[in-house]
């Protein structure tokens, strides 16, 4: 267990739904602290089991990804009895907060990259399950690091891939409507650009199918409008 004494904790940056996000110190060295919540709706030993679980799954995925060479936050430290996670705290900016004042050029430049390290994360059999804007860190090295892996899954599935695409690209849509369609473009170049060399059918039947769940979703609103 992390004995508290040594944890300095300056600033709540992000209250979430499951999670509170921390920067501060810890061995003198800048850190995220990520603690799962308690919930009271939920019986004790459930709430403590599903906080404990989830912890000690994000930790391993965020260690076996950064073997893996994927650009993720340093994990330093994983308390499960706290459901707690301490990892590397990463100098930079979120891509949503930066968006506005990036020139066109660099913007390809950053989601091709994005779509680079995609790939590798779904070659390697991860999938993100919330790849947003705000869940990618820009350094001033213009290294792009993912962060929050709460919603992390291995998967070697074409569905769960094209999924994490697809969620990705109507983050894009609704939150920056006018650099979609460049933006996306780049993205999908990168990501070829990484999966062909690894099997590049399944990199087409990946993108392939972002369509089919699109149409999915479409008659499911019809569907769902035609009942009311």
């Amino acid at each position: 267990m992390i004995d508290s004494n040594l944890i300095i904790q300056k600033e709540l940056l992000h209250k979430g739904a499951e999670a509170n996000i921390y920067a501060g110190y810890w061995f003198g060295k800048k850190v995220i602290f990520k603690h799962r919540i308690k919930k009271k709706y939920r019986e004790e030993s459930l709430d403590y089991t599903i906080r404990t679980t989830r912890t000690l799954n994000e930790g391993r995925a965020l260690i076996k990804l950064k073997e893996e060479g994927i650009n993720i936050p340093q994990v330093f430290e994983i308390d499960t009895e706290k459901a707690l996670i301490i990892m590397k705290y990463i100098e930079g900016h979120k891509l949503k907060e930066i968006m506005y004042k990036l020139t066109n050029s660099k913007k390809k430049n950053i989601f091709h990259d994005i779509g680079q390290q995609v790939a590798r994360l779904h070659i390697n059999g991860h999938v993100h399950g919330d790849i947003t804007t705000s869940n990618i860190i820009i350094t001033e090295k213009n290294q792009i690091f993912f962060i929050d892996f709460g919603l992390h899954e291995y998967s070697d599935s074409i569905e769960d891939k094209s999924v994490d695409i697809h969620l990705f690209k109507r983050v894009l849509v609704s939150t920056h409507g006018s650099d979609f369609k460049p933006c996306f473009d780049a993205f999908l170049e990168g990501y070829r650009s990484i999966y062909k060399t690894v099997e590049k059918n399944e990199s087409k039947l990946i993108i392939k199918n972002i369509s089919a769940i699109e149409r999915r979703g479409r008659y499911v609103k019809r569907d769902t409008n035609k009942c009311e």
